[in-house]
């Protein structure tokens, strides 16, 4: 019986990953291959793929019957239309990234309003200002929080920013559940209305045709003056240009982004430069909770694959997720 063939094409959830699943499946190929450069001569002959392979690597593959993407974001990989029209499934690993990504989002939100970078410029230069901070500091209590994006990270959002006595509403024109601490949420077309109550903006939203430079220079001028703008899952939704132009304005207090429209960021980006932006490489997810779940994801679903099981997680290529 010829074995089956996987190609562990990223060392993303640990180097020792592979030599682990030899041992836990003694009866599969494995190949690794974490150099984009050797995917196409690694999937040649391979049944299934775990990682984010290119339109080139695809194109190499005689018998691919499977797609594992590590993480949750299959973006990188449905850029590539030859793989979007086969009819190789593609799976992910759903809601691994949750719990830390909601945290993120409420550090954030505290560590802008209470000017944290600030002090942490001004430890670094001993100096002790109290009077500095004075009435600079802002409450989350009361605040409207708008998130757009009602799936796993958005919830999460909600079930926090739920704790700090804020009124939160939401965007998503197809939500799986709507948690009880989301007083509306609408369909894109109320988009607009969403900027104009949000003194935080939570961008949680996946990179779609239709959430693309979505927040542009003219939703975030419908925002409240002094307001902030959160962007958690994907960059390409906001107008960078026009945020930076509404922070060095003074029209938005501040901005916090763990994902931009290129990555790495260049540097020639004000985001680089602006006192009232957090900025972190797109990291907000990447505990060991993470990685351990992301492994398991891949190991119940592979012995699907070896046994001839259904996969679970299956992603629509078109959608996009």
């Amino acid at each position: 019986m010829t074995k089956l063939k996987v190609v562990i094409g990223t060392d993303h959830v640990g180097a020792h990953y592979a030599e682990e699943l030899r041992d836990s499946f003694p009866e599969i190929e494995f190949i690794v291959a974490y150099d984009p450069a050797e995917h196409s001569a690694a999937i040649r002959d391979a049944d299934a793929f775990f990682g984010w392979p290119n339109d080139e690597a695809f194109a190499a593959a005689k018998k691919l019957k499977w797609i594992a993407c590590p993480g949750m974001g299959i973006d990188k990989i449905v850029a590539y239309q030859n793989i979007v029209d086969s009819d190789v499934p593609i799976t992910n690993a759903p809601g691994t990234h949750v719990t830390s990504m909601g945290d993120h989002v409420i550090g954030a939100m505290v560590g802008l309003t209470h000017r944290f970078q600030e002090a942490f410029v001004d430890r670094q230069n001993k100096t002790w200002d109290t009077q500095k901070y004075a009435s600079r500091i802002t409450e989350l209590t009361g605040a409207t929080v708008g998130i757009f994006g009602l799936g796993a990270i958005g919830r999460a959002v909600a079930e926090r920013v739920a704790a700090f006595g804020t009124t939160t509403f939401a965007i998503d024109p197809g939500p799986s559940d709507v948690p009880a601490s989301v007083r509306e949420c609408w369909d894109l077309d109320r988009l607009d209305d969403l900027c104009r109550l949000s003194n935080f903006l939570v961008i949680a939203a996946p990179a779609l045709d239709t959430t693309r430079n979505s927040i542009d220079a003219r939703r975030i001028a419908l925002m409240p003056e002094g307001s902030y703008v959160i962007v958690i899952s994907r960059g390409k939704i906001v107008d960078e240009d026009a945020l930076c132009d509404a922070l060095e304005s003074g029209h938005l207090a501040g901005a916090a982004l763990d994902a931009t429209a290129e990555e790495p960021l260049a540097e020639d980006s004000r985001l680089w430069t602006l006192s009232n932006v957090i900025l972190t490489p797109h990291s907000s997810a990447l505990t060991p909770e993470l990685y351990e779940m992301r492994r398991d994801a891949f190991r119940a679903n592979l012995r699907r694959f070896e046994t001839g099981e259904p996969l679970e997680n299956i992603c629509n290529k078109t959608a996009g997720f």
